[in-house]
């Protein structure tokens, strides 16, 4: 599925990248992509170790989560 926007650039941007290829599309949606996934890695890399700040270990919180959420799913051991 495709989703038609439309996006303000500096002429110069467009330009740009115009001339890298035809379809201008290609090169947005493929930047985007670049873009998300290094801001997935970000995000994950400012969470890293956040569990290592706690007491219980990491097993023991999900747990209580669930109970906390009256979810169904089963109870992992240590």
């Amino acid at each position: 599925m495709t989703v038609k926007t439309s996006v303000t650039l500096p002429d110069d941007v467009y330009h740009e990248a115009k001339k890298l290829t035809g379809n201008f599309s290609s090169v947005v949606a493929e930047a985007l992509r670049d873009y998300l996934r290094s801001r997935k890695v970000e995000k994950a890399m400012e969470s890293f170790g956040t569990w290592q700040k706690r007491e219980e270990d990491s097993t023991a919180i999900v747990n209580d989560m669930r109970k906390k959420d009256s979810r169904r799913n089963a109870v992992r051991p240590h």
